[in-house]
């Protein structure tokens, strides 16, 4: 049974179309893992006949994207799973019906009663604002909307709500399950920062006109920050004239953007730049450096901000590093424009100006031992 797309709605009310549609959502899942049982007995999988019943659901996907507008997170969850379906290989099977799996999943959790992602952003926002969820404290996930008064909500919706909030500055979001809400004093300008190291990476001739820019979710691992952070600086750039920005396509650097454009660096200078930052007695071992890299993503995971004197030293070994690593890895791939990125990307991030608070300063050290560890694995076995 496959689903006759012009008559899906998009409410999350719970109302009768939106039940009749529930049931047939449950009917092609049922139908979707009959097919993936017969995949042993099948050679290369029934690819066509995931595609026969994912691809009508397509438009109801892209009716939620669009009705996620007041979320920015949603928006990029919506756009993710639809990207999935239409661009798995065809002759991968096991991609093609896990990508199918995961929309229905997610569309028939969309009509269950409740409020939605952007409602749910808004109730735990005004919780914050008047002071009902104090700053700093710490909540699990489900804790924070039922203590904004919310009685019926979907885990993927609190998730994508707290994702949003993140990307405001008001919470802090975990890797176990628990948020923290942020001091208004000390909420790290991670927006506007991160606009500013991108705006940065155009500029120096990382990214030169006409290039793209790794998808949004590399750029999040780089960056060290939520997907919906990310998005915004895009958005911000292309309102700026700096990219281009095209819903499920990479931003790519305009002809001529607004401002002065480098020319890319050269090696020996990204290297030069490095070499003059870095202290002359550093354990540059791979094992020390492994271990300041995992150091300072710790400190940010755990939105920890140590003394000033720790910031300093695990930078100095950074930069150390990174002056140590990129000709190694620059020679490992010679003329390849992605390798060359990343190598930039480390040495703006390492070097770049940026606000004096110790908050910004533990991001970018995560930013930088992130890039770090990139270049270390492009280097190789010649590290």
């Amino acid at each position: 049974m496959t689903a006759n797309t012009e008559a899906v709605p998009n409410s999350q009310k719970g109302d009768p179309i939106g039940n009749s549609v529930s049931i047939r959502l449950r009917s092609d899942l049922v139908a979707l893992s009959r097919i993936e049982r017969w995949h042993g007995r099948l050679s290369g999988g029934d690819t066509e006949g995931v595609l026969r019943v994912v691809t009508p659901w397509l438009q109801a996907a892209e009716n939620h994207r669009r009705a996620a507008e007041g979320s920015p997170s949603d928006q990029v969850c919506w756009q993710d799973l639809i990207d999935q379906v239409r661009n798995s290989p065809e002759a991968d099977f096991v991609s093609v019906s896990t990508a199918a799996r995961l929309l229905l999943r997610d569309l028939a959790e969309a009509f269950l009663p409740g409020p939605s992602v952007s409602e749910l952003a808004d109730r735990i926002r005004m919780k914050i604002t008047d002071g009902a969820l104090p700053s700093g404290s710490l909540r699990s996930r489900v804790r924070i909307p039922a203590e904004a008064g919310l009685t019926s909500f979907a885990r993927t919706r609190v998730d994508l709500a707290l994702q949003d909030l993140a990307a405001d500055g008001l919470i802090a979001v975990g890797h176990s399950y628990q948020a923290q809400v942020a001091s208004p004093r000390k909420t790290c300008r991670q927006l506007a920062v991160a606009t500013d190291l991108l705006r940065v990476l155009v500029s120096a001739g990382v990214y030169p006109p006409v290039s793209s820019l790794p998808t949004q979710q590399e750029l999040s691992r780089l960056l060290v920050t939520e997907k919906p952070v990310v998005s915004r600086a895009l958005h911000q750039l292309h309102e700026e004239g700096f990219l281009s920005v095209q819903q499920g396509l990479r931003a790519v650097v305009r002809p001529v953007p607004p401002a002065p454009v480098s020319a890319p660096p050269t090696l020996q200078s990204l290297v030069g730049r490095l070499r003059s930052a870095a202290p002359s007695s550093t354990d540059l071992d791979r094992a020390a450096i492994r271990a300041s890299c995992h150091r300072a993503k710790v400190w940010w995971h755990r939105r920890l901000v140590p003394h000033t004197e720790s910031l300093r030293n695990v930078r100095q070994s950074l930069v150390a590093a990174a002056a140590d690593l990129l000709p190694l890895a620059a020679r490992r791939h010679p003329n390849d424009p992605a390798a060359y990125a990343v190598l930039g990307l480390t040495v703006t991030a390492a070097l770049h100006d940026l606000p004096a608070e110790r908050e910004i300063e533990a991001w970018r050290l995560a930013c930088v031992a992130n890039a770090v560890l990139g270049v270390l694995d492009l280097a190789g076995d010649a590290a």
